[in-house]
């Protein structure tokens, strides 16, 4: 495969990974990693352009109502991508925010879709929902452009991972924001890398999280608690943090009392090789209760 279109950031990243990068001739309008994908030719765009600076609440009930009306938020641009003569089209399927039309997931199946008259010679969907997903569905396009050894390496570094941080947090209960308002939490790969360092979620692992009412996370009562608004940087999520910090009961939970509440970035958020920096982050968390800058900071 010599000329690759990617639908998304997360497999931006993952084609570069596998040291695609020089074949990717086609990125979504948000790749931003690494920096030369910033320059490639876009083939996607937003249907809705949404300011975040706004309230999260309102963000929320933007990207809410879209979704309900069943109105994309972004787009592939099929002209351009026509024009790229791709061998290999790659794109997710597992967030309904970020995916785009032409890739649904309906009852575990993935369906892709292009215009009638548009034919394709590959197209992979990758769709990760736990820590290991993501070096298995890695493997998928690694073998589509020939890359079967750098995905096994990726293999190798998650299977290490998991040995030197199970267990680590045995005993305690954690829960992840990825939304301040209305909160939602996350479950998929980052409640299961949170149960594979022995700590318990609220979220399921694997599962796909959800909004949680206030009151079950108080009476849940985590040891640990992490806020991590997905697309929000620190500095971004803290102009909210009171959202979170004054709610009933806030101060009488285990984590605020032992002074474990984190504001992390969301490194999380494209399921790649670089998940490995939230691991780390995490990791850090459980072992010494500091957290390096670059991932974020303690309250």
């Amino acid at each position: 495969m010599k000329r690759i279109v990617t639908l998304d950031p997360a497999t931006t990243e993952i084609v570069s990974f596998l040291d695609g990068t020089s074949r990717i001739v086609g990125v979504p309008e948000d790749a931003d990693y690494p920096e030369e994908v910033k320059h490639k030719v876009k083939v996607t765009r937003k249907l809705v352009n949404i300011d975040n600076s706004l309230p999260s609440e309102v963000i929320d009930e933007i990207v809410r109502r879209h979704i309900k009306e069943r109105k994309p938020l972004h787009e592939a641009l099929w002209d351009e991508i026509y024009e790229l003569q791709p061998d290999l089209i790659v794109g997710q399927g597992i967030c309904e925010v970020c995916a785009l039309p032409s890739i649904t997931t309906l009852g575990g199946r993935v369906k892709f879709s292009t215009p009638k008259n548009f034919r394709i010679s590959r197209m992979e969907v990758y769709n990760p929902y736990t820590f290991m997903d993501i070096p298995k569905e890695t493997m998928k396009i690694a073998k589509a452009i020939g890359r079967e050894r750098k995905a096994e390496e990726l293999k190798e570094q998650f299977e290490k991972s998991i040995e030197e941080t199970k267990g680590i947090a045995k005993g305690t209960k954690t829960v992840v924001i990825e939304w301040i308002k209305p909160i939602h939490l996350i479950g998929k790969w980052v409640s299961d890398m949170v149960s594979l360092m022995g700590s318990k979620p609220l979220a399921r692992p694997g599962g796909q999280g959800g909004t949680f009412d206030w009151e079950i996370i108080r009476e849940f009562n985590p040891d640990y608690l992490i806020i991590s608004p997905c697309s929000f940087s620190v500095s971004r999520s803290l102009m909210e943090i009171e959202k979170i910090t004054t709610l009933p009961g806030y101060s009488d939970l285990n984590a605020v009392k032992e002074g474990h509440v984190y504001v992390l970035e969301p490194l999380y958020a494209r399921a790649s090789q670089r998940t490995l920096e939230f691991l780390n982050a995490l990791k850090e968390i459980y072992t010494t209760g500091e957290v390096e800058r670059k991932y974020g900071i303690r309250l």
